[in-house]
Parts: C-alpha cells; sequence; structure tokens
C-alpha cells in the first residue's frame, strides 16, 4: 500500500521542493505513518530513517528506508523492514524575482524488503523528476513533473504529477497542503491521487516537528493517510 512510486521530499510532504542543504549539513527525518485501503491496514514504524547530506553547493543526497507494520485484509500480520530509497538532487537555478527555481532529482528504490511476506518487490525502480518553485510573499508554490521505470514490469511504468503550497502563518509555523499522483502508463491499472494537509512547526532553528492527513480520490488508492514526525538538522 505505502511502496508506491519512490519519493524523498521534506516531512510531511511527498511533492519535492527546491531546497538542499549546505555542504557538510545533515538532516534526520523520522516519522511514523499509518495507511488504511478498506479494511487493510499498514504502518510505518518509523518512517525513515531517513538522512539527508548537503554533498555541494546546491547538490544533496538522501538515503532512507523504513520498518513496516502490514496487517493485509484476510492475511495475518507480518512486520520487517521494507525496501530503501536513494536519492540525489541539485538545483541548476535559483529563485528570481520573476522566474522560479528550478531543480532535478533521481530516486532509485532497491529491493531490500522481504518480497515473499509483502513488505517490498522485486528488482528497482528508478524515478527521474523536475522540479520548480516560487515564493509569492509568505506563500510558496511548487511544482513536480515526473516519470518512474518499474524495471520489473515496464508496464507498471507511471507518470508523476505532483503540487504543493505552503503558507507561513508565523515565523515558526507554517501549513501545507498537496496533491500527488502516479498515473498509470497502461488501460489495466488505475491512477493514484492522493489530496494532503498538515502542518510544520519548527521548535527551533534545528528541529522541526509535522503532521498531515491525506485520503485517495481514485479508486486504486488507499482510502486515508496519517503521518506525523521531526526532522532535526545537524552541522
Amino acid at each position: 500500500m505505502l511502496l508506491a512510486s519512490p519519493a524523498l521530499a521534506g516531512r510531511p510532504l511527498t511533492t519535492e521542493d527546491t531546497g538542499t542543504l549546505d555542504p557538510g549539513k545533515v538532516e534526520l527525518e523520522l516519522g511514523v505513518d499509518y495507511s488504511r485501503d478498506g479494511s487493510a491496514e499498514a504502518w510505518l514504524l518509523p518512517h525513515g530513517p531517513s538522512l539527508n547530506v548537503g554533498l555541494l553547493p546546491r547538490v544533496e543526497v538522501t538515503i532512507g528506508t523504513a520498518f513496516i507494520l502490514l496487517s493485509p485484509e484476510r492475511e495475518p500480520p507480518r512486520a520487517g523492514f521494507g525496501d530503501s530509497l536513494v536519492g540525489l538532487k541539485g538545483r541548476f537555478l535559483d529563485e528570481g524575482p520573476a522566474t522560479p527555481a528550478l531543480l532535478a532529482a533521481v530516486t532509485v528504490r532497491l529491493p531490500t524488503g522481504d518480497q515473499g511476506r509483502g513488505l517490498g518487490e522485486k528488482e528497482v525502480d528508478i524515478q527521474a523528476l523536475a522540479v520548480a518553485s516560487k515564493m509569492f510573499g509568505p506563500v510558496t508554490l511548487t511544482a513536480n513533473a515526473g516519470y518512474t521505470f518499474v524495471t520489473r514490469d515496464r508496464d507498471r511504468d507511471v507518470v508523476n504529477l505532483n503540487a504543493s503550497v505552503e503558507v507561513g502563518v508565523t515565523r515558526a509555523w507554517s501549513v501545507v497542503g498537496e496533491v500527488v499522483s502516479a498515473l498509470t502508463t497502461n488501460h489495466r491499472s488505475d491512477h493514484h491521487v492522493v489530496l494532503r494537509a498538515g502542518t510544520v512547526y519548527a521548535l527551533s532553528e534545528r528541529v522541526r516537528l509535522d503532521a498531515a492527513v491525506g485520503f485517495g480520490v481514485t479508486r486504486a488508492s488507499p482510502d486515508a493517510l496519517l503521518t506525523v514526525g521531526v526532522t532535526i538538522t545537524f552541522g
């Protein structure tokens, strides 16, 4: 349920942003995610750890995994580590007065989960993503367009179209929302579309708390999603 197209974005959103860490800085992301689809449920405990590292100016690498507690419909529960994600992103254009910031990202899903127990998939997925963002006062708009190559079955390739909005309410508190879609490239599968809304609160310059809820708007999407987490910056 939660092992769809790769995604490595700033919590609590799936939409990738154009921000990158300065060289030598490190972010640790930890969270708890819940998803329900009919009577099937899944927990990511934790969702992460995800480690973001600033390599070069405007260049960041991310490594992430999750521990999954899965309760499928009419099947015994099972738990274990899922697949891992490795991502690289680079911003090649900073935001200007009339132009958005532009970034390119590549994420690879590695088959580290147990496929036989439903905790992962075989082979790899590769996602290429183009990202643009622009600030309008306290409002930041971000758009993603990309493609995910599913190497185990190319008929399962998807087009990724995501968009998010972040509104700064105070210096420490912001509210966020997004639409995330994985559009199938064949007529035998249904599209996945999720709407999500949440909030981020900065306890300090180094610690941010977040939470978000979401729901699917297509038949193949999960019914309900919930995430809470924390991001800690070092260096």
